[in-house]
């Protein structure tokens, strides 16, 4: 799971053990040079792509459906997080016997953004933050002539800021699931929240410095579904090319910049902490390990490392880039590549996830039946026995590892896409449409697709090197 810290049963910290001890009986060898093969070959692909590639597949959407969104998905979503966190302060201590933490952890974090890359930005109708500004919009009201310009200085660096802090309670933090720790967490996010939307209004705190809204609009633009303004409050549903909805922002901002490398680094470091490598590396033996407490101040600067270094190498191979290519256009390079990396975060978001999710579902089910223990049994799971017996069984574990396989490669090789198909568009026409693009485009790429070859074959080490659990 997400955070598995000291106060996680024995039997899921034994199964994710044994699913790394499986792994390594696997040809990873042939999968990490066939992966890092895979994607510096569509970089040669891509290469012969036409100029305007990027208008085509944004102008590519087609209407399905025009809808008026309702407002009653909000106020459920805000009945079910307060629901939640009553649960977290009265309910069980056993964070897998409490719906709260493997809602937050499994569901949420790892399940719904999942969803997003598949169906579009759910949290936009989903979200609670809608029906919460509902309940205090009389008190903003009556400070509405107190109201606040949001500083357009300050971009998201807030949301950059609360995903930084969101990311070192995941992985650092000793008690991560701790429900009622957790719990009080929820809430004070929540009336920060809530604080914000009243000082500065809900449309711009929400759009900059939310960053949960941000985070999922980001991955959403992964997803072949999509909706858009259709006038009078409706919007209209649309399908279009994965990834496309990226390159409809032409220029990203430092920090949004930050924001998507902090995504990628933060679920990078949450793999590389738990590899033997690394904990062995600070000193500690792996096979008798110590616990996040004896670690957080190895791990807050491995987390902070993790960052800089994926930030250097991007700006690194960007210069290279720039040097190799000529300049494509007045725009700053960084600002028009970095949308290439959202799906790489996402990729490996999936495969990271993927098992934790399959078995801390069950339990969330089952916990959701009596969230204040009360002996209920609202859903009829009682006695509902959780399976985690495929992360034992050789062919199950097979089956999850090519699946990480493809999340991860098909992730690199939509990035690659992205990434040309950007700077295509950005270049000042030289050159006829239906001709092949400058040479000078190829070449500013090889850097950054060497960055991304790089980082496919990370990404398979971490899913296969031996871990702590």
């Amino acid at each position: 799971m997400v955070a598995l810290g000291s106060v996680v049963l024995a039997a899921v910290a034994e199964a994710h053990t044994g699913e790394r001890a499986y792994l390594r009986l696997l040809p990873t060898e042939h999968y990490l040079w066939g992966g890092a093969l895979v994607v510096a070959l569509s970089f040669a692909l891509v290469g012969w792509l036409p100029r305007g590639l990027g208008a085509r597949l944004r102008s590519s959407a087609r209407a399905l459906v025009t809808l008026h969104p309702p407002r009653w998905p909000s106020a459920i979503t805000l009945a079910l997080l307060v629901m939640l966190v009553a649960s977290g302060l009265v309910g069980r201590r056993d964070p897998l016997d409490n719906p709260l933490p493997t809602v937050v952890w499994s569901v949420w974090w790892a399940g719904f953004t999942a969803a997003h890359a598949l169906l579009g930005n759910l949290w936009g109708v989903l979200s609670p933050w809608p029906a919460l500004y509902r309940l205090v919009r009389p008190g903003a009201s009556r400070a509405r002539a107190r109201r606040l310009r949001y500083p357009s200085a300050l971009g998201t660096w807030p949301a950059v800021g609360v995903l930084a802090v969101f990311a070192w309670t995941e992985l650092v933090y000793p008690a991560p699931q701790d429900p009622a720790r957790l719990a009080v967490a929820v809430a004070a996010y929540a009336a920060f929240t809530a604080l914000g939307m009243a000082i500065f209004g809900p449309r711009a705190w929400l759009a900059r410095a939310e960053a949960f809204t941000v985070y999922f609009r980001m991955v959403a633009r992964n997803a072949p579904l999509a909706t858009r303004a259709a006038g009078d409050g409706r919007r209209t549903v649309v399908a279009r090319w994965p990834a496309s909805g990226l390159l409809a922002v032409r220029r990203w901002s430092p920090s949004q910049t930050a924001f998507v490398l902090l995504a990628l680094s933060a679920v990078s470091f949450d793999g590389l902490s738990r590899t033997f490598w690394w904990v062995s590396t600070i000193g500690h033996n792996p096979l008798e390990y110590p616990g996040r407490t004896v670690l957080m101040a190895w791990n807050t600067l491995g987390l902070l490392g993790t960052f800089t270094a994926l930030a250097a190498g991007y700006l690194l191979a960007v210069a290279l880039g720039r040097r190799l290519g000529g300049p494509p256009t007045h725009h700053r390079r960084w600002s028009v590549l970095v949308g290439s990396i959202v799906p790489i975060a996402f990729g490996y978001h999936l495969a990271h996830y993927l098992p934790y999710l399959i078995v801390d579902a069950q339990y969330a089910l089952r916990a959701m039946g009596d969230p204040f223990d009360l002996d209920w049994n609202l859903l009829g799971l009682r006695d509902l026995h959780v399976h985690a017996a495929f992360l034992s069984d050789h062919v199950a574990v097979v089956h999850v590892w090519r699946f990480q396989v493809a999340a991860i490669v098909g992730a690199h090789v939509l990035a690659v896409l992205v990434a040309h198909a950007a700077l295509l568009d950005a270049r000042p026409p030289a050159c006829g449409a239906a001709e092949a693009p400058p040479r000078g485009v190829w070449m500013s790429l090889t850097p950054l697709t060497v960055l991304m070859v790089g980082y496919t074959v990370l990404g398979l080490w971490l899913l296969s090197t031996p871990s702590v659990g």
